[in-house]
């Protein structure tokens, strides 16, 4: 077994010509060789116990069709209670190919053509995508940003919209890209609000394991424990352990109904859990992947820092937004005056690439940074940004 240091994370790794999205995609893409910053993937080696479960596994010379076993079941359940202080039942969640799936399967299965789903921007782009294409109607209540760059709900706007017969919201928690933790007390005052209109929430908790303050991150079924809650929520290991590449996914709630009527759409389109490796790393990682996070955590903070300082020093009129999860920082980059068109390609032909705020539903002028890389690589990317942005 490695000891998960710092030394550990910041060893550089060549994932050139590995088929990944983030560096042979963007790659291919844009025809250049840009340093990547952008895509919710890490550039970190797994750990060895993932490495070691998927080796074994594949040295058995049959992949047949493979069933979840209640040992994985028990290995994810115990790892939210252990790390969330969230307790569950074997019966209370369904396996996913993804978290977009989840998204998706909520709107077709607990919304009718036409109606509302809120968001609350800038938020993750398929939040909206997984309501405009399913033929329903994004309800925006943005986020109110702060003079210091950080973000507060908008609950008067959330009101507002279920007033207005919204039936479903979207909420990221905690929320990318702005990288904000809500607290309980946040949590609950939306919560107070949906539940008196009848408005089910579903919470986007795949960011939850990023947590940068002793208080952590809460959990909605940890708040809400009424086994009649109009409330589900979808995580992964995929963020937290970097198995994106496998495609699994779990949906909790303790609202059984909600789940048969989500079961039932999911079976109808042939949506089944992960694949087979999918299911042994996603258990290996549940199981014995604590030293790990408990490595990275620290790990990503100082990244964080490393951001932020180096901003502070090279473009002292950006923005950083203050955060306290997740490994995504929210960059506002309007005092240099350039449109997102113009700065990403300032971004690119200085040989970085980040994620553009539109995505998210920004107004122009925003950059998001992906700093989950060993530092060396994130210095670079500061350096870059600025020739990007001063020459």
């Amino acid at each position: 077994m490695s000891m998960y240091t710092s030394t550990f994370f910041d060893e550089p790794i060549d994932r050139i010509g590995t088929d990944c999205e983030k560096w042979d995609g963007l790659r291919q893409r844009e025809n250049a060789e840009l340093l990547p910053m952008w895509v919710a993937d890490m550039d970190f080696r797994c750990a060895d116990e993932i490495v070691e479960a998927l080796v074994k596994r594949a040295s058995h010379p049959v992949y047949g069709y493979t069933d979840a076993t209640d040992a994985a079941v028990e290995a994810m359940l115990g790892f939210m209670e252990r790390r969330h202080g969230l307790h569950l039942k074997p019966e209370q969640q369904l396996m996913l190919p993804c978290v977009i799936s989840g998204l998706r399967a909520a709107v077709l299965t607990l919304t009718e053509p036409g109606e509302g789903v809120i968001v609350q921007s800038p938020v993750y782009g398929p939040f909206y995508a997984s309501v405009r294409e399913n033929g329903r109607k994004v309800i925006d209540c943005p986020l109110i940003r702060e003079k210091d760059g950080g973000y507060q709900m908008d609950l008067n706007a959330v009101e507002d919209a279920c007033q207005k017969g919204a039936k479903l919201m979207f909420l990221c928690n905690p929320h990318n890209p702005v990288g904000r933790a809500w607290s309980k007390t946040e949590l609950l005052a939306l919560w107070n609000v949906l539940n008196r209109y009848g408005v089910t929430l579903v919470s986007d908790e795949i960011h939850e394991d990023f947590a940068f303050e002793p208080m952590g991150i809460t959990p909605m079924l940890a708040l809400i424990p009424e086994e009649s809650a109009r409330l589900l929520s979808l995580t992964s290991a995929s963020k937290t352990f970097n198995l994106a590449g496998l495609q699994q996914a779990v949906l909790f709630t303790r609202n059984q109904e909600l789940k048969k009527k989500l079961a039932d759409s999911l079976h109808r389109v042939g949506v089944v859990q992960g694949n087979i490796f999918a299911m042994t790393a996603t258990e290996a990682a549940f199981r014995y992947g604590d030293a790990w996070l408990d490595g990275l955590i620290p790990y990503l903070k100082e990244g964080e820092k490393l951001v932020r300082r180096e901003l502070e020093k090279r473009l002292p009129e950006a923005v950083f937004s203050p955060m306290n999860a997740t490994y995504l920082g929210w960059m506002d980059l309007r005092a240099y005056g350039f449109g997102e068109e113009e700065l990403m390609k300032r971004t690119h032909q200085a040989g970085v690439a980040f994620t553009g705020g539109t995505f998210f539903g920004s107004e122009e002028g925003f950059l998001r940074i992906n700093f989950a890389c060993p530092h060396s690589q994130t210095l670079n990317a500061m350096e870059r940004l600025e020739k990007a942005i001063i020459g």
